[in-house]
C-alpha cells in the first residue's frame, strides 16, 4: 500500500483513495525510499537510477508493506497515568467536576513539575518506542503539563532529546495554554500575557517547537484568549493548532479556520457553523475517538458530516509517477 497522491492532507472523497500494489517492489537508497511500483517495472531500476546492477541487493519480503503512520496528536511527556480519574468517571463524575477538584490536566501538571528531566526522558523514550513498534514513524508531541516557564521548557527539551535518539521523527508542539495553572486562577489575563510575552519568545529562541496549540473550550481558554495567544505564536513564526470544541461547540473550529490553523483537534462538540468553516478552509480536522471513550462520553465527532461537507480540492490529484 502507498500514500501516493497530493502532497497535502486528503479531503472529502480523497480519503477513500488507497493505492494497493500486488506483487510490488520497493527501491531503497540508503535510508530513503526512492521508488515503489509493480515488480514487473523493477528490472530497469538500475539504469533509471544509474545504480550498478552489482550494487543492488534483492531481499524478498512476504506479507504487506505499508507507509508509516503519522500520529499527529500525542501528549507523550507525562509521569504517572491518571488512574484515579478513570475511577471517578466510573463512579459518575464528569470531566469538568474532576478538573474542578484538581484532577485531570492539573494532576499531571503537579506530577511533571516534580519529576526530574531524565526521568521524563526515560518514560517518553519508552512510549515513543511503543508507538514505533505499532507503526507510527512521525509523531507530534505536545508539552502542556508544565504550565510554567521551567517545566514547559523541560518538557520540550525532553521531546528534543527523545527525538534525537529515536528512529521515529518527533514533531514538537508548545501547549503552554493547556489549562490555567492554579497559581493564576484569579489572574487569567496575567497568564495569557506570560504565555505570549515570555514563553512563546523563549520557545522560539531556543528552537524547541515548530507549532503552538491552545485548549479552546469553555472553562479553559475562551475564543478571545485563544486568538491572543495564537496571534502571538504566528508573529513569532510558529504554526498554530487548537484543541477545539471537545465537549461543546464554542467557536474553536471557526477560529482555527479563520487563523489558517494547521489543525483543529477533538471536535466532538463542533457546531454546524464550525463544520461549514472547516469545509471552506485548508485546516485539517483531527478526530480523537479514543479520548471520548476514555472520558466515558457517548458522543463522537461527526466524522461523516465533516467528510461530506469538505469542498473539492484546489488541485487535481497527480497520477502515479513513473520509475
Amino acid at each position: 500500500m502507498t500514500c501516493r497522491g497530493p502532497a497535502r492532507a486528503r479531503r472529502g472523497r480523497e480519503l477513500a483513495d488507497l493505492e494497493v500494489l500486488q506483487d510490488a517492489a520497493v527501491l531503497i537508497e540508503g535510508e530513503r525510499i526512492a521508488w515503489v511500483g509493480p515488480r514487473s517495472e523493477a528490472s530497469d531500476l538500475h539504469s533509471a537510477f544509474r545504480i550498478p546492477q552489482s550494487a543492488i541487493d534483492v531481499v524478498e519480503v512476504k506479507g504487506v508493506l505499508f507507509p508509516g503512520f503519522v500520529d499527529c496528536h500525542t501528549h507523550a511527556v507525562f509521569g504517572a497515568p491518571r488512574l484515579d480519574d478513570q475511577e471517578r468517571r466510573a463512579l459518575g463524575e464528569d470531566y469538568k467536576t474532576i478538573a474542578a477538584r484538581g484532577g485531570g490536566i492539573l494532576q499531571s501538571v503537579r506530577d511533571v513539575r516534580a519529576r526530574r528531566e531524565e526521568d521524563l526522558l526515560a518514560l517518553t523514550r519508552a512510549r515513543v518506542a511503543t508507538l514505533l513498534a505499532h507503526g507510527s514513524t512521525t509523531i507530534e508531541v505536545k508539552s502542556g503539563y508544565g504550565l510554567d516557564r521551567a517545566t514547559e521548557l523541560k518538557q520540550l527539551r525532553v521531546i528534543r532529546a527523545a527525538g534525537a535518539s529515536a528512529r521515529a521523527t518527533l514533531v514538537p508542539t508548545f501547549l503552554g495554554a493547556h489549562e490555567v495553572p492554579p497559581e493564576f486562577r484569579d489572574r487569567r489575563a496575567d497568564y495569557v500575557r506570560l504565555v505570549c510575552e515570555d514563553l512563546i519568545p523563549t520557545v522560539v529562541q531556543e528552537r524547541l517547537a515548530v507549532a503552538c496549540d491552545v485548549f479552546c473550550e469553555p472553562g479553559v481558554f475562551d475564543v478571545a484568549e485563544t486568538r491572543t495567544i495564537l496571534d502571538a505564536a504566528r508573529r513569532h513564526g510558529l504554526a498554530v493548532k487548537l484543541h477545539a470544541d471537545e465537549l461543546e461547540g464554542s467557536g474553536g473550529a471557526e477560529l482555527g479556520a479563520a487563523l489558517g490553523a494547521a489543525s483543529v483537534d477533538h471536535l466532538a462538540g463542533i457546531s454546524e457553523p464550525g463544520i461549514r468553516a472547516l469545509a471552506a478552509s485548508d485546516t485539517v480536522a483531527v478526530l480523537l475517538p479514543a479520548t471520548m471513550a476514555f472520558l466515558g462520553r457517548h458522543r463522537q465527532a461527526p466524522a461523516r458530516r465533516l467528510v461530506e461537507r469538505w469542498r473539492s480540492p484546489r488541485t487535481s490529484t497527480p497520477g502515479r509517477r513513473p520509475p
